[in-house]
């Protein structure tokens, strides 16, 4: 989000929580760019980029109090609204506001909570009790989210600063549920993104495009008057000509990734519109899952399940016949020329970034076994 760099590239290639990987200094980020030209740079909530934000230029910072579940969106919005009021009005300003909401543990702070009969379940958890009940409280935080946001867009409005300042909703990654968050099938890797620009961005709009949220870096600093300051050979690109309707290049492919969470689950993927090559640096069965979704009720019905899934080497899908990602067509003959046409394009970005996933196991850092005695992981 930040640097407009995958995370192989920029080094913080896993769970930054109390430092147990840490991002270079020298790394330009949006908050140093934009703080180096003028702006007040500020984050609120969680920041999850690394101990101190003031490495990367963030003014002022008012963070996520440990445990984070401790810290509400509610209570993150009330601190940007009163930074509002005592900004420097002299000065633009960048804010990023990081809700906790709907992480784990999901709570019943929400008043209306929907009836657990009427929520929808995804196709790739099991339709039982316990998952609705656990849906029925997580759009319940996401209720909270939505409302905390909705309190920021109407502050802005209020004071007359919307047509001014473009707003970006968005996360890091999908729910955290089973073949969700911990992957890169679509329900791990699909996320949110929303602009809001009043005067500048035509509404009700969707584009069609590939993005990423690598994309961001670029886009804020376009959006900023600072083009030429995008750092050179980043992964994202600029959407502002795509966000007002310009005539523009549309991404032929997204990559993504997993090295470590609170776990070692190496793999590396390239998207397209219509396929998706998913390749497993190591080979096995048995899903792994991050600590906050072992939790999950509906673990325990499907932990064999879970258990016997099989880890090839490499995964491809037809996204427009197989939107669920359930037939791998690796060795399907008929498919052989998409798969190595595939195949070739990601090893090539990898070779080219220097992917240190080729040269071996990553290892993380010292502070990761810290971390690990202290927490549950592992396969379910």
């Amino acid at each position: 989000m930040f640097s407009g760099l995958n995370p192989h590239r920029h080094g913080l290639m896993g769970l930054q929580n109390g430092g147990i990987w840490n991002l270079d200094p020298s790394i330009p980020l949006i908050p140093t760019i934009l703080g180096k030209n003028g702006f007040e740079t500020c984050a609120f909530g969680v920041w999850h980029v690394n101990i101190d934000p003031s490495d990367f230029g963030v003014d002022i910072y008012d963070p996520v109090e440990l445990p984070m579940s401790r810290h509400s969106c509610e209570v993150t919005s009330d601190r940007f609204i009163e930074y509002l009021d005592q900004r420097d009005e002299t000065k633009p300003f960048f804010a990023a506001v990081g809700f906790f909401e709907p992480h784990r543990d999901f709570t019943d702070q929400w008043e209306n909570l929907p009836d657990p009969e009427t929520v929808e379940v995804p196709h790739y958890l099991p339709d039982i009790p316990e998952t609705r009940d656990e849906l029925r409280l997580m759009y319940g935080d996401i209720s909270r989210a939505d409302a905390a946001t909705g309190r920021i867009i109407s502050e802005l409005d209020k004071r007359g600063l919307s047509e001014d300042t473009m707003v970006i909703f968005t996360v890091d990654h999908g729910i955290a549920m089973p073949y969700a968050k911990g992957t890169l099938y679509d329900p791990g890797i699909h996320i949110a993104a929303i602009f809001r620009w009043p005067g500048k961005f035509a509404a009700d709009k969707r584009i069609d495009t590939l993005t990423s949220n690598v994309d961001l870096l670029p886009t804020i600093l376009s959006c900023a008057g600072l083009k030429e300051q995008i750092p050179p050979d980043i992964d994202g690109i600029d959407l502002m000509p795509a966000l007002e309707g310009s005539p523009y290049q549309e991404r032929n492919e997204v990559f993504t990734e997993l090295t470590w969470h609170d776990f070692y689950e190496p793999m590396r993927a390239i998207r397209t519109q219509k396929f998706k090559l998913i390749r497993n640096f190591e080979v096995r069965d048995g899903l792994q899952l991050a600590g906050d979704i072992q939790q999950a009720p509906m673990v325990p019905h499907i932990r064999w399940q879970m258990r016997a899934e099989v880890r090839p080497e490499y995964e491809l899908y037809d996204l427009e016949e197989d939107p669920r990602e359930q037939q791998n067509l690796s060795e399907d003959l008929e498919y052989i020329s998409i798969f190595d046409e595939l195949k070739s394009r990601l090893n090539e970005y990898l070779v080219e970034t220097n992917d240190p996933i080729l040269n071996g196991p990553v290892e993380p850092p010292e502070t990761y076994y810290k971390f690990v005695a202290k927490s549950s992981a592992g396969l379910p």
